[in-house]
């Protein structure tokens, strides 16, 4: 029994961990879109031109953040389905609710990831 509490202890961080992802590009998506206005303000009021490259390095930080977010959910949907699949026959996982929200987690990661990822 404490085996299948551990199991299922295991199933759900690692389905918060693809949740805790994807809210981390929205997080970035909202950086990008305060920082790109950030910019145009500064162009709109004829800033420095150091200030407004130094915001623009800001926001390339920002935007090279996206590759190494996809592809760290990338592998947390491949780590899960792989556990998944070597849980296949156990009752207690096969008929719990963590299951269920580790399997809508994965198809929503996947649309994400459609939707996100143009190398996929």
């Amino acid at each position: 029994m404490a085996e299948n509490n551990k199991d299922l202890k295991q199933l759900k961080i690692k389905t918060s961990a693809i949740k805790r992802i994807q809210k981390e590009f929205f997080g970035y998506q909202k950086e990008e879109l305060k920082q790109n206005e950030r910019i145009q303000k500064l162009k709109n009021q004829n800033a420095d031109e150091a200030d407004i490259k130094k915001q623009e390095e800001v926001l390339q930080e920002t935007v090279q953040m996206y590759p190494n977010i996809i592809g760290r959910l990338v592998e947390s949907v491949n780590e899960l389905q792989v556990w998944l699949d070597g849980k296949l026959n156990d009752p207690l996982i096969d008929t719990s609710e963590e299951k269920t929200k580790a399997l809508e987690a994965i198809n929503e990661a996947q649309e994400f990831l459609k939707a996100n990822n143009p190398a996929q």
